[in-house]
Protein backbone atom coordinates (compact mmCIF):
# COMPACT_ATOMS: atom_id res chain seq x y z
CA UNK A 1 0.00 0.00 0.00
CA UNK A 2 0.98 3.62 -0.31
CA UNK A 3 1.45 5.50 2.21
CA UNK A 4 -1.33 8.35 0.68
CA UNK A 5 -3.65 5.47 0.90
CA UNK A 6 -2.61 4.49 4.90
CA UNK A 7 -2.71 8.50 5.47
CA UNK A 8 -6.05 8.82 3.95
CA UNK A 9 -7.75 5.88 5.98
CA UNK A 10 -6.62 7.42 9.19
CA UNK A 11 -7.86 10.42 8.07
CA UNK A 12 -11.38 8.36 7.94
CA UNK A 13 -11.20 6.54 11.13
CA UNK A 14 -10.56 9.85 12.80
CA UNK A 15 -13.10 11.79 11.20
CA UNK A 16 -15.68 8.80 11.85
CA UNK A 17 -14.33 7.86 15.63
CA UNK A 18 -14.66 12.19 16.25
CA UNK A 19 -18.15 12.08 14.86
CA UNK A 20 -18.87 8.95 17.06
CA UNK A 21 -17.80 10.54 20.26
CA UNK A 22 -20.20 13.81 19.09
CA UNK A 23 -23.31 11.39 18.88
CA UNK A 24 -22.98 9.96 21.83
CA UNK A 25 -22.63 13.34 23.33
CA UNK A 26 -25.42 14.86 22.24
CA UNK A 27 -27.30 11.85 23.11
CA UNK A 28 -26.19 12.45 26.39
CA UNK A 29 -27.34 15.86 26.75
CA UNK A 30 -30.76 14.86 24.56
CA UNK A 31 -31.80 12.23 26.50
CA UNK A 32 -30.89 14.13 30.37
CA UNK A 33 -33.10 17.16 28.95
CA UNK A 34 -35.81 14.76 28.62
CA UNK A 35 -35.58 13.48 31.87
CA UNK A 36 -35.49 16.78 32.99
CA UNK A 37 -38.59 17.19 31.30
CA UNK A 38 -40.36 14.60 33.23
CA UNK A 39 -39.25 16.13 36.53
CA UNK A 40 -40.73 19.40 35.56
CA UNK A 41 -44.16 17.90 34.75
CA UNK A 42 -43.86 16.70 38.45
CA UNK A 43 -43.08 19.88 39.79
CA UNK A 44 -45.71 21.37 37.36
CA UNK A 45 -48.44 18.99 38.46
CA UNK A 46 -47.58 19.55 42.31
CA UNK A 47 -48.63 23.28 41.32
CA UNK A 48 -51.93 22.88 39.62
CA UNK A 49 -52.86 20.58 42.52
CA UNK A 50 -51.65 23.04 45.33
CA UNK A 51 -53.65 25.83 43.32
CA UNK A 52 -57.03 23.37 42.90
CA UNK A 53 -56.38 23.15 46.97
CA UNK A 54 -55.70 18.62 46.42
CA UNK A 55 -53.21 18.35 48.79
CA UNK A 56 -53.67 14.48 48.59
CA UNK A 57 -53.03 14.26 44.59
CA UNK A 58 -50.05 17.09 45.56
CA UNK A 59 -49.05 13.99 47.69
CA UNK A 60 -48.49 11.59 44.89
CA UNK A 61 -45.18 12.79 43.34
CA UNK A 62 -43.97 11.79 46.80
CA UNK A 63 -42.43 8.12 47.43
CA UNK A 64 -43.87 5.94 50.01
CA UNK A 65 -41.06 6.39 51.95
CA UNK A 66 -40.69 10.31 51.29
CA UNK A 67 -39.42 12.72 53.70
CA UNK A 68 -40.40 16.53 53.75
CA UNK A 69 -39.08 18.93 55.73
CA UNK A 70 -41.53 22.22 55.41
CA UNK A 71 -39.85 25.95 55.47
CA UNK A 72 -40.62 25.64 59.17
CA UNK A 73 -37.67 22.58 59.43
CA UNK A 74 -40.99 20.55 60.25
CA UNK A 75 -39.95 16.28 59.24
CA UNK A 76 -42.30 14.53 57.63
CA UNK A 77 -41.67 11.11 56.83
CA UNK A 78 -43.91 8.44 54.56
CA UNK A 79 -46.41 10.05 51.83
CA UNK A 80 -49.27 8.99 54.54
CA UNK A 81 -47.82 11.15 57.21
CA UNK A 82 -47.02 13.76 54.69
CA UNK A 83 -51.26 14.05 53.29
CA UNK A 84 -51.90 13.87 57.11
CA UNK A 85 -49.52 16.67 57.95
CA UNK A 86 -51.17 18.63 54.92
CA UNK A 87 -54.67 18.14 55.89
CA UNK A 88 -54.08 19.19 59.21
CA UNK A 89 -52.78 22.99 57.94
CA UNK A 90 -54.96 23.16 54.65
CA UNK A 91 -58.10 25.48 55.66
CA UNK A 92 -55.70 27.84 57.49
CA UNK A 93 -52.08 27.70 55.19
CA UNK A 94 -52.95 26.33 51.90
CA UNK A 95 -56.57 26.80 50.79
CA UNK A 96 -56.33 30.64 51.00
CA UNK A 97 -52.96 30.81 48.97
CA UNK A 98 -51.43 30.23 45.57
CA UNK A 99 -48.22 29.02 44.59
CA UNK A 100 -46.17 29.57 41.47
CA UNK A 101 -43.26 27.22 40.99
CA UNK A 102 -40.41 28.08 38.92
CA UNK A 103 -37.83 25.32 37.48
CA UNK A 104 -33.99 26.58 38.38
CA UNK A 105 -32.22 24.09 37.27
CA UNK A 106 -31.58 20.05 37.70
CA UNK A 107 -28.17 16.95 37.77
CA UNK A 108 -28.83 13.97 36.92
CA UNK A 109 -27.13 11.95 39.48
CA UNK A 110 -27.65 8.39 38.07
CA UNK A 111 -29.91 7.01 35.35
CA UNK A 112 -32.51 6.53 38.27
CA UNK A 113 -31.43 9.76 40.66
CA UNK A 114 -31.97 13.15 40.50
CA UNK A 115 -31.63 16.30 42.43
CA UNK A 116 -33.53 19.58 41.32
CA UNK A 117 -33.73 23.44 42.57
CA UNK A 118 -37.04 24.82 42.52
CA UNK A 119 -38.21 28.47 43.61
CA UNK A 120 -41.71 28.73 45.18
CA UNK A 121 -43.66 32.02 45.15
CA UNK A 122 -46.55 32.02 47.65
CA UNK A 123 -49.31 34.48 47.49
CA UNK A 124 -51.96 35.37 49.67
CA UNK A 125 -55.71 35.20 47.60
CA UNK A 126 -57.45 36.38 51.08
CA UNK A 127 -56.71 37.62 54.68
CA UNK A 128 -55.53 34.28 56.68
CA UNK A 129 -54.59 33.46 60.38
CA UNK A 130 -51.07 31.91 60.96
CA UNK A 131 -49.60 31.24 64.14
CA UNK A 132 -47.99 34.88 65.65
CA UNK A 133 -49.99 37.37 63.82
CA UNK A 134 -52.05 37.16 60.04
CA UNK A 135 -51.07 37.07 56.71
CA UNK A 136 -52.81 39.61 54.53
CA UNK A 137 -54.29 39.32 51.08
CA UNK A 138 -51.83 40.26 48.46
CA UNK A 139 -49.19 39.25 50.69
CA UNK A 140 -46.03 37.39 48.84
CA UNK A 141 -43.73 35.25 50.06
CA UNK A 142 -40.30 32.86 48.49
CA UNK A 143 -38.87 30.02 49.28
CA UNK A 144 -36.25 27.77 47.15
CA UNK A 145 -36.93 23.94 47.09
CA UNK A 146 -34.63 21.09 46.77
CA UNK A 147 -35.92 18.22 45.29
CA UNK A 148 -34.39 14.38 44.85
CA UNK A 149 -35.73 12.39 42.78
CA UNK A 150 -35.92 8.68 42.55
CA UNK A 151 -37.30 6.75 39.57
CA UNK A 152 -38.41 2.84 40.68
CA UNK A 153 -40.00 0.70 38.14
CA UNK A 154 -39.92 3.43 35.52
CA UNK A 155 -42.00 6.07 37.63
CA UNK A 156 -39.72 8.97 38.70
CA UNK A 157 -41.24 10.27 42.80
CA UNK A 158 -39.90 12.64 45.47
CA UNK A 159 -37.76 10.99 47.60
CA UNK A 160 -36.97 13.96 49.97
CA UNK A 161 -37.76 17.44 49.68
CA UNK A 162 -36.34 20.38 51.60
CA UNK A 163 -38.03 23.53 51.77
CA UNK A 164 -36.60 26.68 52.63
CA UNK A 165 -37.77 30.23 53.45
CA UNK A 166 -36.06 33.60 51.95
CA UNK A 167 -36.12 36.61 54.42
CA UNK A 168 -34.83 39.27 53.99
CA UNK A 169 -31.45 40.23 55.88
CA UNK A 170 -31.62 42.25 59.01
CA UNK A 171 -30.85 45.69 58.91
Amino acid sequence: MDFELINRLKQMKMKKAALLILLLLSSQIILSQGKDEELKKIISQQESDWNKNDMKAFSNAFSEDAVLINFLGMYWQGKENIITQFSHINDCCIKPTSVKFDWIDAKMLSENAAVAHIKETLTAKEDYAVPGGVVKKGAVNTKFITAVFEKKDQIWKIASMQVTQVNAPPR
